[in-house]
């Protein structure tokens, strides 16, 4: 039988493989519309002055969204010298106590993101690029993204917390969530 914590962590599983997705088809438009624009001005002789702005506006959606994606599958950066010279139960309490101080980075950058997001929406500032967009819908990306980033930190810390309590696992079976954290190798 499933536990409740298992369920929910397939169902965000999904969520971030489908962002996954959805980063990886923003790289392709990338390349696609600056593709275009080296196209239009070199050969064509076209003015592309659309160009920047779009590629501005997919790499804030790359960067920010991403960087969700890339915490829930643990692949971000770390740095763990401390973690090989210590046992297991220090290990996973350095875990925990990394998992706590992202976690409470990620509120932040969140709330401060739901601030400028709001400045933008109510001060109705808009871009100074050609589709003269309003700024809260690009800003979007980094509240979106800092919301997911938060998601998947609580749930790493979740993760830290429902394994550190000795819960049983099948031999040689693993959480995608901690393996890094705890130093396993993939």
């Amino acid at each position: 039988m499933q536990r409740p914590f298992e369920r929910w962590e397939r169902r965000l599983d999904a969520l971030y493989k489908g962002i996954e997705l959805s980063v990886g088809m923003a790289v392709i438009a990338t390349v696609a519309v600056i593709s275009y624009g080296v196209l239009a001005r070199e050969v064509l002789h076209f003015s592309d002055v659309w160009v920047t702005e779009v590629t501005t506006y997919l790499m804030a959606y790359m960067t920010f969204v991403g960087t969700a994606a890339l915490a829930w599958q643990s692949r971000h950066l770390q740095v763990d010298v401390l973690g090989h010279c210590v046992g297991e139960g220090a290990r996973r309490a350095l875990a925990f106590a990394a998992a706590l101080v992202a976690t409470a980075v990620a509120l932040v950058v969140a709330v401060l993101a739901l601030e400028f997001w709001w400045d933008a929406w109510t001060s109705g500032e808009r871009s100074w690029g050609m589709f003269s967009l309003p700024l809260w819908i690009p800003y979007l990306c980094l509240v979106a993204g800092s919301a997911m980033l938060v998601l998947a930190q609580v749930a790493r810390l979740a993760s830290l917390a429902f394994t550190a309590k000795g819960a049983r696992r099948a031999p040689g079976a693993h959480d995608k969530l901690d393996e890094l954290a705890l130093g396993r190798e993939k």
